[in-house]
């Protein structure tokens, strides 16, 4: 592996391919990775939790679309009840999550370049998400990739543990028959990155230039285009 200093001097897809090497299974998150989502339902969940708050103590949206990134919601909702001191009925979570539905269905579309990316790629590969399966499926299909994952969903919801523990990626390690220094994951979080982190399994920070510090902080190799990852494959 190169030294963090030379990397730092190569173009995007040269540090790609000097970082990581070539993989036998490329892991994919959803929101945000393979669709231009998380914004969208984060910025439906704060929206939600503000209208409930008292007015100097409402949520920066900004700020907690970063925070919120890649988490449980269910360990979000319990945050924003301390910070907001308020109580969450029961149905909140799921009156949240079919507002999240309507506007993803209005407003989602595939990450740029990701059907390249999967047209191309010569490996196995999979998605391994935080959300629940249906909204996986829901948000693939609208954005016209699902046919590209039937059969290569894992969900935090079906294994029982959300990232940062790192059980999603070593599960699909296991169903491929892949080891872990032989996979890949690509994830837009610092919660996800954590967990491939913590399962040993190389890590690209895919988003833009400004969250570039942060993603390489919590672990991983930056990229701000979908298509740098075809450069580890030349």
């Amino acid at each position: 592996m190169c030294r963090s200093a030379d990397i730092g001097e190569l173009p995007g897809q040269e540090k790609a391919a000097a970082l990581v090497g070539v993989p036998q299974l490329v892991i994919f998150d959803c929101d945000g990775v393979l669709v231009d989502s998380e914004e969208i339902t984060l910025s439906v969940l704060i929206a939600m939790l503000n209208a409930l708050a008292q007015r100097d103590t409402v949520l920066d949206v900004t700020r907690f679309i970063e925070h919120f990134r890649g988490r449980k919601i269910a360990d979000c909702l319990r945050e924003a009840e301390q910070i907001l001191t308020i109580s969450l009925d029961a149905e909140f979570e799921q009156r949240f999550r079919q507002q999240a539905l309507e506007a993803l269905t209005l407003n989602m579309k595939a990450t740029e370049g990701i059907v390249e990316v999967l047209e191309e790629l010569n490996v196995a590969y999979c998605v391994a998400s935080s959300a629940p399966r249906n909204k996986i499926e829901h948000c693939l299909r609208i954005a016209g990739l699902l046919s590209y994952f039937e059969g290569r969903i894992f969900s935090c919801y079906e294994v029982g543990r959300w990232k940062p523990d790192p059980l999603v990626f070593l599960t699909a390690c296991d169903t491929y028959g892949v080891d872990v220094s032989d996979a890949l994951v690509v994830e837009d979080s610092v919660t996800g990155i954590q967990a491939a982190v913590a399962a040993h399994i190389r890590v690209l920070g895919f988003g833009p230039t400004e969250r570039h510090s942060q993603l390489a902080a919590a672990g991983a190799l930056p990229i701000a285009d979908m298509r740098e990852l075809l450069a580890l494959f030349n």
